[in-house]
């Protein structure tokens, strides 16, 4: 069935800007901290003026990366435990899946959202998978952006290890963390390192412009030295991970998208297919595993017709 002109040209302006067309990130229509336990904050900020109905952790990087979508959805994104803007707990016990887990949930239920997307990138596109698996009756779909493989076991052993590349920016960087500069001077270090340290995870480094605009080391929280604590935490909790029997249990459908040249092999990340019912996945050419950045011309529209309930043309079923 044609659709009614007027949003057929809705749709075509909104295809037209995700598909290359920039806007700017617009103003939030709201934004705060969320207490999820007495003493730990998440700090947020609200799109939209409806329900929200989309939810993407990690704002501090991402508020750039999607400005467009912004445009044209709900949202609510936030900083997650011990990044960005939130609050840090110095347990490192405080951080893993289950917290994850626990934190969206908390969010949910202060915006008063029924069933959400639950956009994810890196780890937390598994954790986002876990999230619809354990929660079925809080999440509608799940975006995972260049995630890990489903196992740990089918990860081993296929990391593309890099060229060693010993430029004069490696070098600085490997002398600050030997003379100490990393406590001393954190935010230049930081920036440093953000700028040089990251450019395997792409495809092509120009595209690494949201990320720069996004000046992480501008968060305490993100400087090398603090950072550990949350990283370390979660990857701590995934231990062995195996999220084979997670994945046969969700019953929303998942988006799966990831860079052909990823830094490990696909194959791990393309075993969920084989277990997701419902999953439209692609591996994104001339990308990495940012591949949102590498590759928005692919991935907005796509994401934006999953948020309409689309599955978006392109993916494999």
């Amino acid at each position: 069935m044609r659709a009614p002109k007027p949003i057929a040209v809705l749709l075509a302006l909104t295809s037209l800007c995700l598909g290359g067309l920039a806007l700017a990130q617009p103003p939030a229509t709201e934004s705060g901290f969320v207490h999820v336990e007495d003493d730990v904050r998440l700090y947020y900020q609200r799109y939209g003026t409806g329900t929200p109905t989309v939810f993407i952790p990690n704002r501090h990087e991402m508020v750039t990366s999607f400005a467009s979508l912004l445009h044209f959805h709900d949202v609510v994104t936030w900083d997650p435990r011990g990044r960005g803007l939130s609050d840090r707990p110095t347990e490192q016990e405080r951080y893993g899946i289950e917290a994850e887990l626990a934190d969206a949930e908390a969010l949910r239920r202060h915006f008063g959202a029924e069933r959400v997307v639950y956009v994810g990138i890196s780890l937390w596109g598994n954790i986002g998978i876990v999230y619809a698996a354990r929660h079925p009756e809080s999440v509608a779909g799940v975006v995972a952006l260049g995630p890990l493989g489903i196992a740990e076991g089918l990860m081993r052993g296929s990391l593309k290890r890099p060229t060693p590349n010993m430029t004069p920016q490696r070098v600085e960087l490997a002398r600050m963390r030997a003379d100490g500069r990393i406590q001393t001077q954190p935010y230049a270090y930081c920036l440093l390192e953000q700028a040089f340290g990251v450019t395997d995870s792409y495809w092509d480094p120009a595209a690494m412009a949201p990320l720069l605009a996004a000046n992480l080391c501008q968060y305490p929280n993100e400087q090398w030295s603090r950072l550990a604590l949350a990283i370390d935490g979660i990857f701590r909790s995934f231990g062995f991970w195996d999220w084979r029997a997670d994945a046969d249990a969700v019953e929303a459908p998942v988006l799966l998208l990831f860079g052909e040249h990823e830094k490990w092999r696909t194959d791990s990340v393309i075993a969920y297919a084989d277990h997701l019912r419902d999953v439209g996945w692609l591996e994104v050419p001339r990308a990495g595993h940012h591949v949102w950045n590498d590759r928005p011309d692919v991935v907005l529209p796509m994401m934006d017709a999953f948020f309409r309930g689309q599955w978006p043309d392109g993916v494999n079923r």
